[in-house]
């Protein structure tokens, strides 16, 4: 099972009211895996939120 941080962005996720405040968990939790670059830029390409979800769902596999 992933960590709790993980849990809690992918909840951040889910619950969003706004494409923004998606991206945000979306990147928060890219930063936290390691599969985005830590520049502060929250405005994700489409490719970059499979690219963290997909990241996420191996994650879960992986336990």
């Amino acid at each position: 099972m992933s960590d709790q941080y993980t849990e809690k962005q992918l909840q951040n996720y889910e619950n969003a009211k706004s494409e923004a405040a998606k991206d945000d968990a979306l990147y928060r939790l890219g930063t936290h895996l390691e599969v985005l670059p830590c520049n502060g830029n929250a405005q994700l390409t489409p490719e970059q939120r499979d690219t963290v979800l997909d990241a996420a769902r191996k994650g879960d596999s992986n336990a």
